[in-house]
C-alpha cells in the first residue's frame, strides 16, 4: 500500500512578509504567504498534505480553514477576502474575490476573478469571473459590475490596514 502522506510537511512557513498573523491562528506546512497578507484569529492554514499559496493583500478571517488533498493545492491569488468560518479545500480563487462568511469552496473548483461567493454557500463547480453565486449548491445569481469588482479590491486593502493595527497591538504587548 502506498502512503499518500509520506512527504508530509509540518514545517513552519516564513511569515515575514505577512502584515499580521494572529497568535491563535495555525499556519503550518508548505504555505506561501505574500506581502501584506493576513491570517486572523482561530484561522487554520494547514499545508501539511498539499501546498497552500496565499497572494498579496489577501486576508483569511477568523475561524476560516484552508487545506487540500495530495496533488490538489489550494491557491488564493491577490486581494482575496476569505470571510469568517469559510472553508476552502483544494480550490483556486482568482484575484479580487470575496468568499462569504461560512461559505465552503470544494476540491477542484476555480472561482473567477472579481467574484463573490455568498455567505453559507457551498461551491461544487467553477464560478465564472465577476459572478455572484449563492446557495447549496451555489448557482450564479448575477454578474458583478466594474464598480463592485473595484470595491472588492478596496475591501481587501481595508483589511490590510486593519491588520497593521492588530500587528502593532500584538507587537506592543508584554511577552
Amino acid at each position: 500500500m502506498v502512503n499518500q502522506f509520506q512527504n508530509l510537511s509540518c514545517s513552519n512557513p516564513d511569515l515575514s512578509l505577512t502584515t499580521f498573523v494572529a497568535n491563535n491562528a495555525t499556519v503550518i506546512g508548505d504555505v506561501s504567504l505574500a506581502e501584506g497578507s493576513s491570517v486572523w484569529y482561530a484561522a487554520v492554514v494547514r499545508g501539511d498534505v498539499e501546498k497552500i499559496i496565499i497572494g498579496k493583500c489577501t486576508n483569511i478571517q477568523d475561524g476560516a480553514v484552508l487545506h487540500g488533498d495530495p496533488g490538489k493545492p489550494t491557491v488564493l491569488e491577490d486581494y482575496v477576502t476569505v470571510g469568517h468560518r469559510a472553508v476552502i479545500h483544494s480550490a483556486y480563487i482568482e484575484t479580487g474575490c470575496l468568499i462569504g462568511i461560512g461559505a465552503i469552496v470544494l476540491d477542484g473548483v476555480r472561482v473567477g476573478a472579481g467574484s463573490i461567493v455568498g455567505a453559507g454557500s457551498v461551491v461544487t463547480k467553477d464560478v465564472p469571473a465577476r459572478s455572484l453565486v449563492m446557495g447549496i449548491p451555489a448557482r450564479k445569481i448575477k454578474e458583478i459590475g466594474e464598480k463592485q469588482a473595484e470595491e472588492l479590491w478596496e475591501h481587501a486593502r481595508n483589511y490590510q490596514q486593519l491588520a497593521r493595527v492588530h500587528a502593532e497591538k500584538k507587537n506592543n504587548q508584554p511577552q
